[in-house]
């Protein structure tokens, strides 16, 4: 088996890169950081996909996912590998990985759902990462324990995934979990427990339900006489309360024949035309006001008929049209302020006139002619000045004949007396008018009391007001038998205003007899019927208390039937686990020591297969090996055994490769893998490489992948190679 072609789309660093390999070994060189170990860990990604905890670091540069395809020949078949990882962004990524492996003789995708690495080697991806695939500066590293495992399982059951150890500890696990080593625990401990402890419990429900079988009887006892005296009560009560139905109803039949005697009594009343009481009350009240009114008229008209008319004055007639005191002052005063007025501008007029005639013969003293103009104009104002006095002195004299010809103080007096004469008349005629309009209104209002035309006289409607109270008088008798009866009718109403007639009606049921209750034995059947009410509830009280006995007793009662088959299925199930724990034992025993002869035996094997191909490389020098139960080596050395650790790096190196050789040899069934080796040389002298390389040549494929020239260089003396350098 052989890989033919290696084609990466995206992967780590590597991008559009394929590689044509070939049977045989096939040197990769390239330098540091070239692709070698992204090149490495892509055939494992085709074959095996990508952990988890890788994807991070293996995932293409620039895209993100990792993609490509890897062409296989088996020898029988050409396959392609077409595998796929895509990541979709998010705080969150997920990722999606999709595999199809295609048969190249049809073109068609075949064994879905397989791995192909299981497919093609028969081993997981741990097993051929620690065997056929070297990784850089790991060449020591070949699983340890996982792998021998591993090996113990393929080569005892033909599948890896069949863990022997994993089966025995199963089993250790299952024998303990039914009983533990010391014989304190497991299921078959607990089931003995749980058997010991439903014992006590089915004896002590059995005594449980006992009790509740005592109390359920005792409580149906009180139940079923708690239903009689129910029943019983309930029977009186209905027959009382079609006695107290009837006996109502019989009370509403009375109250409706008494309604219809008022109502009759009524219609005497109304037919007679009788007020009632309210009614003449309100007409008597309307006669005394009439009355008084009447009596108020007379009177004012009286006075007004005996008021003396008030006699006409001449003197007073002018003084009021004067003004009265007030106008007579105010004409005294202005008279005496004009000639206050007329004498002060007569005084400067006099003076300046004096000083102009002055200025005029002024020019007489100096011998000059007077000026006759200016003694013209003072004399003017002296003129004026005179006139002004003689004014003055009329104003005085018209002021002296005003106060001699009024008497003002007198006049005021007789002045006020008319006033009042004439106010106290006015007065009494406006009570006399209002006095009138009350009477008429009066009149109207009892008019229509008496059912009158409002324009009906007084005598009219005195003599109707007189007429209605004769028909008052002849009604009395009816109309004090119609208030009595009206008064029983109230208390008929209102002794019965807390029923429903016609729901008592509904009620009345002609099929209860009620013929044995009479007025005489009524209190005695209310008083049994009481009785049997309470004894119901003093029954239904101490039934209420047994069922809450009852209750506390079921939550902790249990069912001791269910208890018994409980406790038969536990003792079945213990049985059967005993059976099962016997089982488990026995087996575990003769696993283990089935074991122990396989791994006996496939050490040896495995440690002299190792040898030999270490004493191939070393060219003799150690030709024995030890290999452990979890795969580490011991050496043979001139001084004794030793562990593989005290040896040097490039010694370390060889038997670890050895020992790998050698793995391959037992572990793959199905086909020889490609071994994968990168930088996995470095430590080995230059003999002991060629040596190695000589027995890679034997595999059907071997990927070497260094950055030292020499591994190409010393191939080149052992045989024909692929070479590619990469850029």
């Amino acid at each position: 088996m052989y890989i033919e072609k290696l084609q990466i789309n995206s992967f780590g660093k590597l991008s559009d890169l394929t590689l044509e390999l070939a049977p045989g070994i096939n040197i990769i060189e390239g330098a540091n950081e070239s692709g070698k170990s992204t090149i490495a860990a892509f055939i494992k990604f085709m074959f095996y996909g990508i952990p988890a905890k890788e994807r991070a670091s293996l995932v293409s540069w620039s895209t993100g996912g990792a993609a490509g395809t890897l062409t296989l020949d088996t020898g029988s078949h050409r396959y392609r590998i077409e595998r796929a990882l895509a990541c979709t962004g998010g705080d969150k990524p997920s990722w999606r990985e999709s595999v199809q492996l295609v048969d190249l003789a049809n073109n068609m995708p075949c064994h879905k759902g397989e791995s192909p690495g299981e497919l093609f080697f028969g081993v997981d991806a741990d097993m051929f990462s620690a065997t056929a695939f070297i990784s850089q500066l790991g060449g020591t590293d070949t699983g340890g324990t996982k792998v021998a495992e591993g090996i113990e399982n393929l080569l005892f059951s033909a599948d890896e995934t069949v863990n022997t150890q994993r089966a025995l500890s199963r089993l250790d696990a299952a024998r303990v979990l039914l009983l533990h080593k010391n014989e304190k625990g497991g299921r078959l401990y607990e089931l003995e427990n749980e058997c010991a402890a439903l014992e006590s419990k089915l004896s002590g429900a059995l005594e449980t339900s006992r009790d509740i079988l005592a109390k359920e009887a005792q409580l149906a006892d009180l139940r079923r006489s708690e239903t009689a005296a129910r029943e019983k009560s309930e029977r009186l009560t209905k027959k009382l309360e079609q006695f107290e139905a009837r006996t109502i109803v019989k009370l509403y039949e009375r109250m409706h024949s008494l309604e219809n005697k008022v109502e009759a009594l009524r219609g005497q009343l109304e037919s007679s035309g009788a007020p009632d009481s309210e009614d003449l009350r309100r007409l008597q009240s309307a006669a005394e006001r009439i009355d008084s009114l009447r009596s108020q008229l007379d009177e004012l008209e009286a006075r007004c008929a005996s008021s003396e008319a008030v006699q006409p004055d001449a003197e007073l007639d002018e003084y009021s049209a004067r003004g009265g005191r007030e106008g007579i002052s105010d004409e005294i005063g202005g008279c005496r302020s004009t000639a206050k007025v007329q004498t002060v501008v007569a005084v400067v007029l006099l003076v300046l006139s004096l000083g102009i005639i002055s200025v005029g013969l002024l020019p007489l003293i100096i011998g000059l002619d007077p000026m006759l103009w200016v003694l013209i104009g003072g004399g003017l104002l002296m003129a004026i000045s005179v006139t002004l006095f003689v004014m003055s002195s009329r104003s005085r004299r018209r002021a002296e004949e005003l106060e001699g010809e009024f008497d003002i103080e007198s006049l005021e007096a007789r002045l006020e007396r008319r006033r009042g004469a004439e106010e106290s008349a006015r007065l009494t005629e406006l009570a006399r008018a209002d006095t009138e309009n009350r009477l008429a209104e009066a009149l109207r209002e009892a008019a229509r009391e008496c059912s009158l035309d409002e324009a009906a006289d007084e005598e009219t409607i005195r003599a109707r007001l007189d007429e209605l109270s004769e028909k008052h008088r002849a009604a009395g008798g009816v109309k004090a038998e119609y208030e009595k009866y009206s008064a029983l009718l109230d208390g008929m109403r209102e002794q019965l205003g807390g029923y429903d007639e016609s729901e008592l009606r509904e009620r009345i049921d002609d099929s209860i007899d009620i013929s044995d209750i009479d007025a005489e034995n009524l209190t005695a059947i209310r008083r049994e019927a009481g009785f049997a009410s309470k004894s119901a509830a003093s029954l239904n009280q101490h039934a209420a208390e047994l069922e809450k006995r009852l209750a506390a007793l079921y939550p902790t009662a249990e069912n001791p039937t269910k208890l018994s088959d409980r406790l038969n299925a536990l003792k079945a199930e213990r049985d059967e686990l005993s059976k099962k724990h016997a089982a488990y034992k026995l087996a575990y025993d003769k696993l283990t020591e089935a074991s122990t002869n396989l791994r006996e035996s496939v050490a040896p094997r495995l440690a002299s297969d190792a040898a030999k191909l270490m004493s191939g490389v070393t060219d003799g020098k150690y030709s024995e090996l030890g290999v452990g139960g979890t795969l580490e080596l011991s050496c043979v050395t001139e001084s004794g055994t030793r562990d593989i650790g005290y040896l040097s790096a490039g010694t370390q190196d060889a038997a670890y490769l050895s020992l790998r050789l050698a793995l391959c040899g037992i572990v793959y069934r199905k086909c020889t893998p490609m071994m994968v080796c990168d930088e996995s040389f470095s430590r080995l002298d230059d003999e002991r490489l060629t040596r190695l390389l000589r027995m890679l040549c034997s595999m059907d494929q071997t990927l070497v992948l260094t950055s030292n020239s020499r591994d190409a260089g010393l191939m080149r003396t052992v045989g024909q190679f692929n070479s590619i350098k990469l850029l």
